[in-house]
């Protein structure tokens, strides 16, 4: 069962990373700057998939918490470039939100394994929780559909 969960998850990632935009995901990772994330992609056309695939992995929208896990409201997340928190009525659009843009590592911080989910109130969007996956998790996903893009 815990396979078919884990082919499932990347099956749905290696689909829903050709629909995310990976310029507007990847952008902050370069802080705004266009021209490095346009020369990143030329000279490391790998490491920056790889690094998109990372981040479009982080998400997941959902109508129930997952039992376990530390829930937060969407008003903690802040923001790299400003310092400002996102609005309690924020809006998640998983084809644009960057996990780079914000300050995500930092909830994933606060558990004690690496492999802990975190969850985020989201009341303003279609689906009132945003899960957001360990970094584990995350590189996991990227390494497995980067190899079978490269097939």
């Amino acid at each position: 069962m815990k396979k078919l969960v884990v082919f499932t998850a990347l099956f749905m990632a290696a689909f829903g990373a050709y629909a995310q935009d990976c310029e507007a995901i990847m952008l902050p990772f370069f802080k705004g700057n266009m021209e490095k994330l346009n020369n990143h992609r030329n000279i490391a056309p790998d490491k920056f998939e790889w690094r998109c695939t990372y981040a479009t992995a982080a998400f997941i929208e959902s109508d129930t918490i997952p039992t376990g896990l530390a829930v937060y409201n969407i008003s903690e997340v802040r923001s790299l470039a400003t310092g400002e928190t996102l609005p309690e009525n924020f809006v998640v659009d998983l084809n644009t939100l960057s996990y780079y843009a914000y300050n995500f590592a930092v909830f994933q911080g606060r558990n004690h394994s690496v492999e802990e989910r975190v969850c985020f109130r989201t009341p303003g969007s279609a689906h009132p929780y945003l899960v957001l996956r360990s970094t584990y998790e995350m590189s996991v996903i990227a390494d497995e559909v980067l190899k079978k893009w490269a097939k």
